[in-house]
């Protein structure tokens, strides 16, 4: 039997799509022509020339510019049409990666459900009464309901790893300062990244090599999983998923022992969201746009910018002598290890609508990678009370992304929560 063109398996995707994404909302804009043309110019390259993503399905948050698709970043007013890919999609599109389409996100990647009151709300396609995280959120349901290989996600303050936890997914935050955030609406530049999420780590790990520069993983990994305070104050399902992660890595093909490590900051939360407020305002992207349309951004986001155009300009000085602390602490407690295990959210996705406890319960464990700069991998562990994905956050203490990836490559080696699906039909 012959191998599907990527003409051919791009008309059946794009047929699924029609079926199944009005019940998940996962896309905002498909431009099904220009699908189809790119397939069969993806189809007429050489075998010899292709690349290492040939013919891979790729959905883009909206908030990523790709060439003859509108950048509207979930928002109600703001809209632009770029002539050219984001650096980040280029780069994937000459790697032979096929754009499909763009998708939903939280309003101006600003908030952790994909409850968009512009574009409509994404639902999970494990159970669309539940949220699907944000704000990467529709990139990870469109993943989760097959109806693509490979998405582009954000992550400030775990935009990535929050929707992939949630729907059972693999995806990467990269370290800080990596670039290719030309092309992208800002959120907080000194916090923005720009990574890919997957089923699993071997399509992440593909398509980070063709975006970023990597230097060799350690041969022998050292591991531990942060205890304490915020750490252990997720619900019982998900402290169980992490005590069977350590368990299970004594078993891998190179036995892992995870030691227990105690570290937690309170003030270092308030903080961070401190510094993402003062780099709002210096990345100077909403100031006008606020002025001008105040009531056009939703409820939530509306008071979060009102908030950072209010900070006053000192604010974020303290803020950052807090950090640097904490980094401090960070790196004394952690300096004997390359990779630290924690949760990324504290429960199984909530019912819709989210209710306000579940961002205060889940940023406090993303903010560490995001406030330290590094990269942070999520991989998907367990299951809850209600048979919803669970997930945790591989952090390399070393900055180096490879090191997070050979983790995740040796967890899924020996494991299959990555294997399994939602089963979402249409109504």
């Amino acid at each position: 039997m012959s191998t599907p063109t990527v003409t051919e398996r791009a008309s059946a995707l794009l047929a699924r799509i029609a079926e199944i994404d009005p019940g998940i909302n996962a896309y905002v804009f498909i431009d099904r022509d220009v699908v189809l043309r790119e397939a069969a110019r993806l189809d007429a390259i050489p075998p010899q020339e292709r690349g290492p993503l040939h013919g891979v399905t790729l959905a883009v948050k909206d908030i990523i510019d790709v060439a003859g698709l509108p950048t509207r970043a979930g928002s109600s007013f703001f809209e632009r049409h770029p002539t050219e890919d984001a650096p980040v999609v280029r780069l994937l599109r000459d790697a032979g990666a096929l754009v499909i389409g763009k998708t939903n996100t939280h309003e101006f990647a600003w908030g952790v459900t994909t409850e968009n009151p512009h574009f409509g709300r994404t639902a999970n396609p494990w159970n669309p009464a539940r949220i699907v995280g944000g704000s990467s959120g529709g990139a990870g349901a469109a993943i989760a309901a097959d109806l693509t290989e490979l998405a582009l996600g954000t992550d400030t303050l775990g935009s990535i790893r929050i929707p992939s936890a949630l729907c059972g997914l693999t995806g990467i935050r990269p370290a800080s300062g990596s670039g290719l955030l030309d092309g992208i609406v800002p959120l907080a530049p000194c916090l923005d990244t720009v990574g890919p999420m997957a089923h699993d780590v071997a399509m992440v790990a593909t398509a980070y090599r063709v975006l970023y520069a990597m230097t060799p993983a350690p041969a022998k990994l050292r591991v531990c999983r942060l205890r304490g305070e915020g750490w252990d104050a997720v619900d019982a399902c998900v402290r169980d998923a992490l005590d069977e992660v350590v368990a299970h890595a004594r078993t891998f093909a190179e036995p892992i022992v995870v030691s227990d490590v105690a570290w937690w900051n309170d003030e270092l939360v308030a903080a961070t969201i401190r510094i993402q407020q003062a780099d709002v305002v210096a990345a100077n992207f909403h100031a006008s746009l606020f002025a001008q349309h105040r009531n056009g951004y939703g409820d939530d986001v509306r008071e979060r910018v009102a908030n950072a155009l209010a900070m006053p300009d000192d604010a974020a000085t303290d803020a950052r002598a807090t950090i640097a602390q904490a980094r401090e602490t960070w790196r004394a407690a952690l300096r004997d290890f390359d990779i630290a295990l924690a949760p990324i959210v504290a429960s199984e996705a909530p019912l819709a609508p989210a209710p306000a406890s579940f961002r205060q319960r889940t940023i406090p464990l993303v903010t560490p990678a995001s406030a330290f700069g590094l990269p942070s991998l999520a991989l998907p562990c367990g299951r809850g009370p209600s048979g919803m994905p669970l997930g945790m956050q591989a952090i390399a203490l070393d900055g180096n992304a490879a090191t997070a990836i050979a983790f995740g490559e040796a967890f899924q080696n020996a494991t299959d929560w990555h294997e399994r699906r939602a089963i979402f039909t249409s109504a």
